[in-house]
């Protein structure tokens, strides 16, 4: 088997929630020995629901596996002085440690950069935060919500006239891991260059306010705000998103020029659309969208999803269907090109996972594996990589240290 550009390269993973379990994941994909410090005390999304079938468990967690895949989970209490020392331990054969608790927490346990250090003189450290480690929002608390509300990416959102909307989903969360999935990849060509270790760190609102590019030119050239206008574009129109035939179907649609424009008027049955003098030119239509939306939408409507983007595809229009989650999952373009991976889980079974948007030489630059039962590597991880003996790891197990 063709070896994976990672391998070789241990992670101790103190990652909570979202954005940095995903981003130490990528790095398992890729081949990295990924070890999931996890505590009993303290599960966070092993107990969130959805669970598979609807039947709770901490290996059961939808939330918790979708970012925890090809890992290993070893239970340590970080709350005894025991647990504190094996983490130390594993930090010392490691490479690079990830961290997004609170500012000030992985401090309090000892295992801060400048102490972690100690222990590994050339180690990648990587902490993220909502605001950052640095400044005077260093140690306010910020979820999803609040980073795309401070990002100012908000402020972008919503509809004309209305108030900002917050984006759907963990958006941020995933968006900010793939920006510490970039800053770790040049830590670890630094330190083969030059045997340097790095502390990286990484503030979500950061790296969403880099989203908006336009915006911020716009504002640093003349001083102006830009308008929310919902789907619709400030160049462009039609732009948006039709209803058609059936249950919650919809397409997008968005016309550049006029030779898209008379395509969409001709494929829809109304050429006579590209010659009102309201829908003529692209400043005549983006002055009488609420004119022209409706009559889209009234051939939109009879007809299901697919016909409109084949048919319009086909003559040359931007088209496409909006998907949901089980949509994407089972598109068999997205399933074919690899995305959409399969791994087994020994106790849910196979669950689709959106995995690699890339790929090299026409293959998955990488493998995914389950995500792990709770504590399912301790042995292999205290036994084999600390090489403590039986009866020492049965102490720390009685004592409560391995949790």
């Amino acid at each position: 088997m063709t070896m994976l550009p990672l391998e070789g390269i241990r992670i101790a993973d103190f990652g909570q929630i979202i954005a940095v379990p995903y981003t130490a994941q990528m790095l398992a994909w890729l081949g990295a020995e990924v070890i999931l410090i996890e505590s009993r005390e303290r599960l966070t999304t092993r107990i969130w629901p959805p669970f598979a079938d609807n039947e709770p468990g901490v290996n059961r967690s939808g939330g918790f596996n979708m970012v925890n895949s090809s890992k290993m989970s070893c239970t340590i209490n970080l709350r005894d002085p025991e647990g504190i020392a094996l983490a130390k331990q594993i930090i010392s054969l490691s490479d690079v440690v990830v961290e997004n608790y609170s500012s000030g927490t992985m401090q309090r346990m000892g295992l801060g950069y400048e102490s972690v250090k100690l222990l590994r003189p050339d180690v990648i450290y990587l902490s993220l935060g909502a605001f950052g480690r640095t400044g005077p929002m260093k140690d306010l608390v910020g979820f999803h919500s609040v980073i795309n509300l401070f990002s100012g990416l908000a402020s972008l959102t919503g509809h004309k006239g209305s108030h900002p909307r917050i984006m759907g989903g963990l958006f941020p969360d995933a968006f900010s891991g793939s920006y510490c999935i970039l800053s770790l990849l040049e830590a670890i060509y630094h330190r083969v260059n030059t045997g340097e270790g790095q502390h990286i760190e990484v503030a979500m609102t950061e790296a969403l306010g880099t989203l908006m590019p336009e915006a911020v030119m716009e504002y640093t050239l003349d001083g102006t705000e830009p308008e929310r206008v919902g789907n619709r574009h400030k160049d462009k129109a039609p732009h948006n998103v039709f209803r058609c035939k059936g249950e919650e179907s919809w397409v997008a649609i968005s016309v550049d020029d006029e030779t898209q424009f008379q395509a969409l008027a001709k494929t829809a049955g109304n050429p006579e659309w590209a010659s009102d003098e309201r829908f003529a030119t692209s400043e005549a239509r983006l002055k009488y969208q609420d004119d022209l939306e409706p009559l889209i939408q009234e051939w939109t409507v009879g007809l299901r999803a697919e016909e409109v983007v084949d048919r319009l595809q086909k003559a040359g229009v931007s088209a496409g269907r909006v998907l949901d989650s089980a949509q994407v999952l089972s598109d068999p373009h997205m399933v074919q090109r690899g995305f959409v991976q399969f791994p087994c889980h020994p106790e849910v079974g196979s669950r689709p996972l959106g995995a690699f948007s890339w790929s090299v030489d026409g293959e998955p630059p990488g493998v995914v594996r389950s995500a792990p039962v709770l504590g399912e590597h301790n042995r292999k991880v205290v036994q084999e990589l600390l090489q403590l003996p039986d009866d020492e790891y049965a102490r720390l197990v009685d004592s409560g240290a391995i949790s």
